[in-house]
């Protein structure tokens, strides 16, 4: 009974701090209006987050392109951002306590979704990046969940500081997915979206 009596509240107080910290953002994106669904010579990559549960760490995330790196934007709770780009194959990463890759087959059109979201490192918030595919729970759920979230975009004022700083960082992660040391997740032509975008504030 005393182990419980102590137990207890460090459990109810780590709770709060878990599920109380609502949406986060970091000064590196602002507020932006969802586009519109891409032509048929684009496709478009929605990148979500629901939750800090795991940590409330902003994950960067990149576009590897040609052995350089272009920062799309930062995985804040309760919001998401946009990326056009040409069909074809495209590399998405990210960082925390490890890393993350996903490979993308993408055809003009069409619209598609990473799920980001944190799991518990030793010693920070390790990334989960996830595509989502149609026959999954959370692609059923898209329609639920992406109206409720914040439309954000990088503002370029800021992240030329981030990408200075992080500049070994960002080697280290491709070098790692170019040596094969960590095996990408997939995202495949048919996870794309062709209706129109769904309405999100």
């Amino acid at each position: 009974m005393k182990f419980l009596s102590l137990w207890l509240p460090v459990t109810l107080a780590a709770g709060s701090t878990l599920f109380s910290a609502g949406c986060t953002t970091t000064g590196y994106m602002r507020d932006a209006q969802p586009s519109a669904p891409p032509g048929p010579d684009q496709a478009k990559v929605v990148v979500y987050r629901t939750a800090a549960f795991g940590g409330g760490d902003h994950f960067p995330v990149y576009e590897y392109i040609d052995c350089e790196g272009k920062l799309l934007g930062f995985t804040e709770t309760d919001c998401y951002f946009e990326y056009f780009c040409d069909p074809g194959t495209h590399v998405f990463l990210t960082w925390g306590e490890g890393d993350a890759f996903i490979e993308a087959e993408l055809e003009g059109g069409k619209t598609y979704y990473i799920r980001a979201y944190s799991k518990f490192g030793l010693a920070a918030a390790r990334p989960g990046f996830a595509p989502v595919a149609r026959d999954s729970v959370e692609w059923r759920r898209l329609e639920e969940t992406l109206p409720r979230l914040k439309c954000r975009q990088l503002d370029p004022a800021e992240v030329a500081k981030f990408e200075r700083r992080k500049e070994e960082r960002l080697k280290e992660a491709q070098a790692k997915f170019e040596e094969g040391r960590q095996s990408p997740r997939y995202l495949k032509p048919e996870d794309g979206k062709g209706e129109p975008a769904l309405n999100a504030k």
